[in-house]
């Protein structure tokens, strides 16, 4: 089985491209292919902006996972903001065409029908109102240890999203396994702990969905964070993409990173050498440049804690579209 692209791919860091001859033997799988070009610049803040700290801790979730990204459509130039998680964003893949759900409060087209315990269900567990199981596009595998209470402030966000109709038709002939997921326990974390808060963050931003190898059965867990899936990008770009090696290890993964530098590839979209980040990645900007420091550090002291992986990933043909 092979998962799935964007809705499961909002981690594609450090990713692999051609050389840049100023790179040290350790940086040229991150080498950039614009290395003249400045990191873009960071969003301007929303004004509107939810003050209630429930909401706030809803709009950072939705960052931090992605959720405006793979359910708002794609346009001529990139995302239609007319349309924002309105869904409808289409991706063709070996396996067949998948398109995202509408998830705003529109209640024919959207999920303004849905009651909270339904919405969270869908996050955490991947099944519809009517008991359907979701494809595992939809990373609710990686979500599915998301607390209650962060369930609950998703909800509350997602509550606060116009209703904006739009038909998506459903995909029923994917041919891929629809994975059931366990019943979500909906324990917190320990937030004072750097390396559990980094790993449950990492969840949420399903990381070693992009970050682990494909097996002959799926993703190879054994070798989780350990990059060198390869993805085709249409939409975004010609070539192909592998992604990065996130383990420790100095000679093929972040070993020789400091913590600095993964923050920035992180929160800035920039590369060792400074140049940016393409590809699926860089679509996540907006919600990932708000990430809080101490969030940002505890990623990278999860990154760090993970067993080293020998994994040498071969290099990215993918060159971006120009808009």
């Amino acid at each position: 089985m092979r998962i799935p692209l964007l809705l499961i791919c909002s981690c594609l860091s450090l990713v692999h491209c051609k050389k840049d001859d100023k790179a040290t033997p350790a940086e040229d799988k991150t080498a950039a292919i614009e290395p003249e070009k400045e990191a873009t610049t960071p969003p301007v803040e929303d004004p509107e902006k939810p003050a209630d700290p429930i909401l706030e801790r809803g709009a950072y979730l939705a960052g931090l996972m992605g959720c405006e990204q793979c359910h708002t459509p794609f346009g001529p130039t990139g995302p239609d903001q007319s349309k924002r998680y309105a869904g409808g964003l289409e991706i063709p893949e070996v396996f067949g065409t998948w398109r995202s759900l509408n998830i705003t409060q529109d209640k024919e087209t959207g999920i303004g029908s849905w009651t909270d315990e339904q919405i969270i269900v869908a996050i955490r567990e991947g099944k519809r109102p009517d008991g359907e199981q979701l494809y595992p596009i939809m990373p609710y595998l990686f979500y599915n240890s998301m607390s209650d209470d962060d369930a609950k402030a998703m909800v509350a966000y997602l509550r606060t999203i116009e209703g904006i109709p739009n038909k998506v038709e459903r995909v029923d002939d994917l041919k891929l396994p629809k994975i059931p997921a366990p019943p979500a326990k909906g324990e917190a974390h320990d937030a004072s702990n750097p390396i559990a808060h980094g790993q449950y963050l990492a969840s949420m931003m399903h990381c070693a969905a992009c970050h682990t190898p494909m097996g002959p059965d799926g993703l190879d867990m054994s070798k989780a964070y350990a990059g060198g899936m390869k993805l085709e990008i249409p939409m975004l770009g010609e070539g192909q993409l592998y992604t990065a090696n996130l383990t420790p290890d100095e000679a093929t993964g972040i070993g020789n990173w400091s913590d600095e530098e993964i923050i920035a590839s992180i929160k800035q979209m920039k590369k060792r050498n400074g140049s940016i980040i393409v590809g699926p990645m860089a679509m996540y900007q907006r919600g990932w440049f708000a990430i809080s420091d101490d969030d940002a550090k505890a990623i990278a002291t999860f990154l760090r804690s993970l067993p080293p992986i020998v994994n040498e990933v071969p290099v990215s043909t993918f060159k971006p579209k120009a808009h």
